[in-house]
């Protein structure tokens, strides 16, 4: 039998568990394995010699440890050789068996401090190797020697400090100018040197240079012409308008060059001469309640008293409003709660009630911004009044059927030629521009001669209670009634030239909607046949049925055209709501250019019906609903794959009843009962990221669970590009107007705190 030893010599300190030699041993260069066929002397000289070879290369240990450890080991080695023996006269008797022996294998594994070893040590294991595999298993050990390690011993004294470094030296960088007419840089230059102040005298010396570079100026050209005396430039001081920030300040930068509008070399910076500007706010900017009209809990404002408008140039939100003494009046607000007061009272003795038949429509001249809205002062009934935001400023501006209305429920107004055109209880049309109100026909804007034939054109034609205005850069379209009593479209250029059409022989075609664009002029009407179609106006006063929908059901005519979202153009396709199955209407578009109609979605019901429709971003969004949802959000960018429902506000069934849809600064807004984080939000103002198609609550007025502000039970959002107004309940003062303002989410503003 044969005798293997692996034997490793432990390192002075086992700070974690070490490697498992390998069996068989391997050479190790550092030690010299004495012969198994050596004596014991030999080998106790070979062990010696070893042991102060290593005593040279280890830290010393205590000699009572070290003597431990050596004679532990001598004592293995001769069990070992005594095995040897053993077996080799063994098998001079039977060399049968000597074929069929098993190494002896010795294995040492590093031990960790424990309660035994408390400075670490190793485990020797000694055993034969029964299965042949060149290692000692677990189970084929016979034999285990423990070692531990003796305790550190106290450091030594520290040792001198060593001499102290040279000091470094600075780097110089030096520039020097090469002056024109060098070899090198013909037409100068700059001469770069560095290098290391060796000497300390801060001074570049020639010696001390490490590296030069040379820039060569290129060549002058020649003078060009002088420039014109150059306007100064300004910079103007302001504070930020209140309704947005309580303190900051606005910083405008501009050249007194008389840009625009402006005066030149006045020493003024106008609006024109104005290249940029910096808006600083301490706080966040404003948003929250700006009147308490009616005191307490109480509503200020109502179904009956929900007008407003805000008047920009002034910075002034004029508006209806009632304090519970004075009835429903005329109200004005800087957009701030201090500022929100009484302006006129209309009526001393109950209700004016401004804006209830017509809404209150803001005039923009070059001169001045006006607001006209009905009113009732209770001595000359409901007649039209304009205001500019004062008390003497507002006045009332017609006088028709005595001391009865002389508007209609049905009054409509639109802008058009620097001033309004609405309709009166006498059912004719109106221009006024408030400081002049005739009849249409008759404005200063036609000449003599054109009114003249107006006289005899026009005559003819009267308001009907359907009537609409849609005011185009060629003209007023509008839909009017006859003496027969037909009612159809008619078109009034800016030089007073009349055009009309019949589209319906047999009685009047009942138009309700039109859109122009280019050479297109697309309306919904009706032929007296066929029900409600598409009909294109050509300018020569005849027309194109370019439609023919039907119901699925029977194949009767369509009945229920555009009647929610009206006509809605995106690039050359019309999108509008259609009924032709079923008892909701869907979605429909025309292409003007192939004139082909198609249902873009019949999953996407009563499209438009709550808010109608709006455009941004290439889409046209409006509130829907569809089969797995109630009332949400919907788009079409004209396509049947571009048709779907953008966000729900509330999951599943419920609906969020979506009651007003802006858009303002490329920023979609909402008023709807959506669902945060779980939470039901109650009716508040949303805003909506149409790339990401992510909602967010842009402001609530009424916060909290189980509370609910009922944004948009009144009025509408009046908006502007720095400030939105809409009424709501903050559950402390009623239904008021409250403010938040776009900006908050745009970088215009810098905001510290």
């Amino acid at each position: 039998m044969r005798v293997l030893v692996d034997f490793m010599t432990n390192p002075q300190r086992q700070d974690r568990q070490a490697h498992i030699a390998g069996e068989p041993a391997t050479a190790q260069p550092y030690k010299d394995i004495p012969s198994l066929t050596e004596n014991r002397t030999n080998i106790s000289d070979s062990l010696k010699n070893q042991e102060q070879s290593e005593n040279t290369k280890q830290k010393p240990r205590k000699k009572l440890s070290a003597f431990l450890q050596v004679t532990i080991l001598l004592l293995a080695l001769v069990l070992s050789t005594y095995s040897i023996l053993l077996t080799d006269s063994m098998g001079n008797n039977d060399s049968s068996l000597s074929s069929e022996g098993s190494e002896v294998l010795v294995r040492t594994e590093g031990r960790d401090a424990d309660h035994i070893c408390t400075e670490g040590g190793a485990d020797i294991f000694i055993g034969n190797d029964r299965n042949k595999n060149g290692l000692l298993e677990e189970s084929e050990v016979t034999s285990t020697t423990r070692l531990c390690h003796g305790k550190e011993g106290l450091s030594g004294p520290q040792g001198a400090t060593g001499p102290n470094g040279f000091s470094g030296v600075n780097s110089i960088i030096e520039t020097e100018e090469i002056e024109l007419g060098n070899v090198t840089c013909y037409y100068g230059g700059l001469l770069i040197k560095s290098g290391l102040d060796n000497n300390s005298n801060d001074i570049l010396d020639s010696e001390e240079i490490i590296d030069q570079e040379i820039l060569c100026d290129g060549q002058l050209g020649s003078d060009g012409i002088n420039g014109a005396q150059g306007a100064p430039a300004l910079v103007e001081k302001s504070n930020p308008p209140a309704y947005l920030c309580s303190n900051g300040v606005i910083l405008k930068f501009g050249i007194d060059d008389g840009a625009g509008q402006a005066t030149e070399m006045d020493g003024l910076l106008h609006d024109d001469e104005v290249r940029d500007s910096l808006n600083i706010c301490s706080l966040p900017l404003n948003s929250g309640l700006i009147g308490d009209m009616f005191t307490g809990v109480s509503d200020g404002m109502n179904t009956a008293c929900d007008s407003m408008n805000w008047l920009e140039s002034k910075s002034m939100l004029v508006s209806a409003g009632s304090d519970g003494l004075n009835g429903c009046e005329l109200w004005s607000s800087m957009g701030t709660l201090s500022s929100t007061s009484l302006l006129v009272d209309i009526n001393p003795s109950g209700d004016s009630t401004p804006g209830l038949w017509i809404g209150m429509q803001e005039l923009i001249t070059n001169e001045k911004e006006l607001v006209f809205f009905d009113a009732d002062d209770g001595v000359n009934g409901r007649e039209m009044w304009v205001t500019d935001g004062t008390p003497s400023g507002t006045q009332r501006i017609t006088s028709m059927n005595g001391a009865n209305d002389g508007l209609k429920i049905t009054s409509k107004i639109s802008p058009w030629m620097n001033g309004l055109v609405f309709t009166d209880v006498e059912n004719k049309f109106i221009w006024s521009n408030g400081s002049t109100t005739v009849e249409l026909f008759d404005a200063p804007f036609f000449s003599t001669s054109m009114q003249t034939i107006l006289d005899s054109t026009a005559s003819d034609l009267s308001v009907h209670s359907l009537t609409q205005l849609w005011p185009s850069e060629t003209g007023l379209w509008f839909s009017a009634a006859t003496i027969a009593e037909d009612f159809e479209m008619h078109h009034i250029s800016t030089t007073g030239v009349l055009a009309s059409w019949n589209l319906n022989s047999l009685e009047g075609s009942m138009p309700s909607s039109l859109i122009t664009h280019g050479a297109n002029n697309i309306v919904i009407a009706e032929d007296g046949n066929n029900g409600r179609q598409l009909a294109r106006l050509n300018w020569d006063g005849t027309h194109n049925w370019v439609t023919s929908l039907t119901l699925q059901s029977n194949g009767a005519s369509a009945t229920n055209v555009g009647a929610s979202m009206g006509l809605n153009l995106i690039g050359d396709v019309l999108i509008f709501d259609a009924q032709t199955s079923g008892v909701d209407t869907t979605l429909w578009g025309f292409n003007i250019t192939t004139n082909l109609a198609q249902e873009l979605s019949n999953l996407i019901l009563a499209p438009g019906e709550n808010s109608g429709a709006v455009y941004l971003d290439g889409k046209i969004w409006f509130d829907c609903v569809t089969a797995t949802s109630a009332t949400e959000l919907c788009y079409s960018d004209g396509t049947s794959l571009g048709s779907k429902m953008a966000y729900e506000f509330q999951p599943g069934i419920s609906s969020s009843d979506i009651r007003d849809l802006k858009v303002i600064n490329q920023q979609l807004l909402i008023i709807a009962d959506g669902e945060s984080e779980g939470i039901d939000s109650g009716h508040c103002l949303w805003i909506l990221d149409s790339q990401t198609m992510v909602a967010s609550i842009a402001y609530d007025p009424w916060s909290g669970v189980g509370n609910n502000s009922q944004s948009g039970t009144y009025g509408e959002l009046e908006v502007s590009n720095e400030i939105i107004f809409f009424i709501a309940n903050n559950g402390l003062h009623g239904h008021e107007i409250h403010s938040w303002s776009p900006l908050e989410l745009s970088e215009d503003w810098l905001i510290w705190n």
